[in-house]
């Protein structure tokens, strides 16, 4: 099977991202991934008291404004951060001998990390159907096309498995919970009615 068009890009796409992988190396790169991740969730905890911080330097009247200020800044200073750990390792690593597995593993690292991305914008594409029949038409007889449409596939069902398996324990429990306070106040009930009854 031959390749067409549409392989040749995915593939020159992947390829180069992944060189930017071999030359940041594997541990610049799951730190700057970590710095970004990271960041976001650390952000969203602390972006109110780090606005009330910037408040104080710079007086800002928003609310709004003074939360999205104290975000970016969470976001930006736990990126640096993660970055410059990254690259101390990275530094260590490359006297210690290893640099050259750190590049390595960065390449194949920056690859995949491109080939997931993609895979799951194809998946979502194809879930449209008048995308989808255009993208078929364009695809027919790709070899990535299938391969990028079925990583796709399992990474989101993977996910929507999860989360459907969380909800599902959630509300269970709380069905269990509310059973046993039914059965509690029922009882409390039966046992008042029944003094009632002994006491006349």
């Amino acid at each position: 099977m031959d390749l067409n068009l549409f392989d040749i890009i995915v593939l020159t796409l992947i390829t180069i991202l992944g060189l930017k992988g071999l030359i940041r190396g594997f541990i610049k790169e799951v730190f700057g991934l970590v710095g970004i991740v990271g960041g976001v969730f650390v952000a969203s905890r602390i972006s109110k008291p780090v606005g009330e911080l910037i408040n104080n330097l710079i007086p800002i009247d928003n609310e709004s404004t003074r939360l999205l200020f104290g975000f970016i800044v969470s976001i930006v200073g736990f990126w640096a951060i993660a970055y410059l750990i990254g690259i101390a390792i990275s530094k260590i690593s490359s006297l210690s001998g290893l640099g050259i597995f750190d590049r390595l593993f960065g390449f194949i690292f920056g690859a995949a990390k491109v080939f997931l991305i993609f895979s799951i914008i194809i998946y979502a594409i194809s879930q449209v159907e008048a995308i989808k029949n255009s993208l078929d038409k364009k695809t027919n007889g790709s070899i990535m096309y299938p391969i990028l449409q079925e990583a796709g596939s399992y990474i989101i069902k993977l996910d929507t498995t999860k989360l459907q398996n969380g909800m599902s324990s959630h509300v269970n429990g709380a069905i269990e919970a509310t059973k046993e306070t039914i059965e509690e106040i029922s009882t409390e009930v039966i046992q008042e009615k029944i003094e009632k009854i002994n006491t006349k």
